[in-house]
């Protein structure tokens, strides 16, 4: 007599204990910023980047959510002038003034024509460089610069890991006007002496 063999369950994998999980924050997240001004080789450093978002502590500090930061793309739009005279913007992945630190220069640039084509840069960090890899949001260097006429728009898309280590780094540039424990994004230049590319559609300091 044959015996007949139990069905087997399928999709079903035995796991001897939880697993594994990632507790940290990884955040894919684009902003987009406008020129209350226009700005000539602009420089935007790492940790501008990384003071983007923000939480306060108090009326005048804020300090990073950021622990790394990856940069994916930076898109920008310039409207032609009145006058219909070109406009031009660039991004340049320069890198910082030390050797070796982001790799080569790859300078990209776009001008407007006419009354209908604005001027228009979709650019990405150099492939291999050290710039397209994930940096400390403290770092101080430069990580691009831009060129642009007054009211270009500028979308910028990054991946932003949560600090999870219990400690605090406080923004670079001076804080005014915030609440406590509110979340802000800060200007893409906040760093600099007078920003001008300005978040749209969020709180600010």
């Amino acid at each position: 007599m044959n015996k007949q063999k139990k069905p087997q369950k399928r999709g079903v994998a035995r796991i001897p204990h939880p697993p594994q999980f990632t507790s940290t924050f990884i955040i894919h997240k684009k902003l987009r910023f406008q020129a209350s001004a226009s700005g000539s080789a602009l420089p935007i450093s790492v940790q501008a980047i990384g003071d983007l978002w923000c939480v306060a502590t108090t009326a005048t500090s804020a300090f990073q959510i950021a622990d790394f930061i990856r940069i994916k793309k930076v898109e920008m739009w310039a409207p032609p002038t009145s006058s219909l005279a070109p406009v031009t913007v660039t991004i340049d992945w320069s890198g910082s003034n030390s050797a070796g630190l982001f790799g080569k220069s790859n300078r990209v640039s776009d001008t407007s024509m006419g009354s209908t084509e604005p001027a228009h840069i979709l650019s990405r960090p150099p492939s291999g460089s050290q710039i397209s890899q994930y940096l400390s949001a403290g770092t101080a260097a430069t990580a691009f610069q831009l060129t642009f006429p007054s009211g270009t728009l500028i979308d910028f898309s990054y991946d932003l890991v949560a600090r999870d280590n219990g400690q605090s780094i406080a923004v670079g540039g001076p804080v005014v006007g915030a609440f406590a424990g509110a979340n802000f994004v800060r200007p893409l230049d906040s760093t600099l002496g007078t920003p001008v590319l300005i978040p749209v559609a969020y709180a600010s300091v």
